[in-house]
């Protein structure tokens, strides 16, 4: 469930990732209120409110990166697509400068 560390001499309780996400699903379904909660698996309120906030930015950022991935994907697909028509207008151009020397 959680492990201490110690820092500077003082002990401070790490919760697992699984068991972070475990507390701030449950309050966010309603399951359970932060202060019971934090009662139930012995942590600070507060300490539940940052993990539930943290929870929601990285969501909401992922949400916002996946965006941001297809509109990257879509711009790799024009980059090849102008590389295509740079490479062929240079052939073009090889092929004038070579009928020109002839």
């Amino acid at each position: 469930m959680s492990k201490l560390e110690i820092t500077m001499g003082k002990q401070r309780k790490v919760w697992s990732t699984d068991v972070q996400e475990a507390i701030v699903l449950s309050v966010l379904r309603g399951e359970l209120g932060v202060a019971d909660a934090a009662r139930q698996h012995g942590v600070n309120e507060s300490l539940i409110h940052t993990w539930k906030t943290q929870f929601l930015e990285a969501g909401r950022a992922r949400l916002a990166g996946d965006r941001q991935n297809e509109g990257a994907t879509t711009l790799e697909r024009e980059n090849d697509r102008l590389k295509r028509i740079v490479a062929e207008k240079e052939l073009e151009l090889d092929l004038a400068r070579n009928v020109r020397r002839l």
